[in-house]
Parts: structure tokens; sequence; C-alpha cells
């Protein structure tokens, strides 16, 4: 389980995160919500180590994660998929998840390159093109599948929808529930500013306002209910 316990974080004299606590269980999608310069990308910055947090606790499975660095956290199964999503231009798509692969903390490979095809068939029909050559959904379907060739036990998922046509967006998010429910699924948080995405997959949702938590409760609870969408994050956007 991924525990954030009372965080501060932010840039230099300027607080961003100011108290922020939850949790990510084991096979579940999290999901955390809120408007542009709420603190989403902060928080999972700091789960990774790439933000420092001044004070408070982000423990994964009993681990203090704090001061940490990030290769060490990473070898821990936390798997990271940045909004930039960072595709190697030059490289083929078979180079890719080769390049990254590694086994697992337990020394198992749950995730070789045939069960990674399987689950995104348009890798498989892709292999042999680089990275320069995808389009934005299918770049995207290759950073997560690279991600998963470590072998995470944790998968951070930053803005997977951003800048998708819709059509995408929607086949990504059938993908990221089936990914859920395969065996050795990795708990998975989602940031998210498309709302009604991260609603329609996450069991679980949290919403920053300020840096600070303001919702915390099933994903189908907030789903349904836009009047609360609305007063915390305006109807229709995150």
């Amino acid at each position: 389980m991924l525990e954030l316990t009372d965080v501060h974080a932010g840039y230099g004299q300027t607080p961003v995160l100011r108290g922020v606590s939850m949790t990510a269980r084991p096979g579940a999608i999290t999901a955390l919500l809120g408007r542009n310069g709420m603190g989403k990308t902060t928080t999972i910055r700091s789960i990774v180590g790439l933000v420092r947090a001044s004070s408070g606790s982000i423990r994964y499975n009993g681990v203090e994660l704090r001061s940490m660095s990030i290769h060490k956290r990473a070898r821990l199964g936390i798997g990271f998929v940045p909004e930039s999503r960072q595709v190697f231009p030059s490289l083929t798509v078979a180079e890719h998840l080769k390049v990254a692969a590694r086994r697992g903390v337990n020394g198992e490979n749950a995730w070789p390159i045939e069960r990674l095809v399987e689950l995104f068939p348009v890798l498989a029909r892709r292999s042999s093109t680089r990275g320069g050559q995808l389009s934005g959904g299918e770049q995207q379907l290759l950073v997560i599948a690279r991600a998963l060739t470590t072998n995470p036990t944790l998968l951070l998922l930053d803005e997977p929808s951003e800048g998708l046509a819709p059509l995408i967006v929607n086949e990504i998010g059938v993908m990221i529930k089936r990914l859920s429910q395969e065996d050795n699924s990795p708990s998975i948080v989602l940031i998210e500013q498309n709302l009604q995405f991260a609603l329609s997959v996450a069991d679980h949702a949290y919403v920053l306002v300020k840096g600070e938590i303001a919702f915390s409760g099933p994903g189908a609870q907030l789903r349904a209910d836009t009047d609360l969408q609305h007063s915390l994050i305006g109807l229709g956007t995150a």
C-alpha cells in the first residue's frame, strides 16, 4: 500500500502541498483530481522523488520514501509514466520494451513482452515502428507498456489522456481498467484533469483544492454527484 500522511512540499519558498494524506490500495485504481495548479503533479513528483517533501510521511509497503533516492524508489517497484511521455524518437517499439525491462522486486517477470503485446495488440502491429512515427495514442500505450516491463507493484500515471482525441481516451480507459483486472496487476494511481475519464475507471477518488485534500471517497460517488463535482472542480473538468 502507498500511504501519504500530512505531506507538505513545494518549490523554493512557495508551498504547494499543505498536509496531503491519501492511500492507494493494492490492485485498485486511485484517481487524484483537481484544477490546474492545485498540486496534483507535485504530489506524484513527491512520491517518485522529483520533489522532496519538506515534512510528513510517504510510505510504500511500510518503507519510508521521503529521504530515499529516485532510483531506489524505482527498485521498490514504483513505475512512473510522466505526462510528457518521453518516447525515444529513434527507437522502435520493440527496442523501447527491451531497453527498460528488468525483473521485479521478487525476481519474477510478470510482464514479458509476449504478455504485453497481448494486452496492447497495437504494439505488436507496430513493433518495428520508431517512436517518433507513432500517433499520440500509440505513444501513450507504449510508455505504459514500457513502465510495465519494469514489473512495478505501483504504477503512477500522470495525465495519460492529455492531448488525445476522445475516442482514443476511451480506448486508454478500457485498457487501464483491463490492466487493473489482470493477474499481478500493479496498484494504479491516476493523475487526471479529464474528470469523466478518470471517474469512469477509478475505484477511489481524491480531489485536491489549493494543496489540500477536499474530497476522498468512492469514484462512483463523485461520478454520480454533479453538484459536488461543480463545487470542488468545475463541472466537466478537473
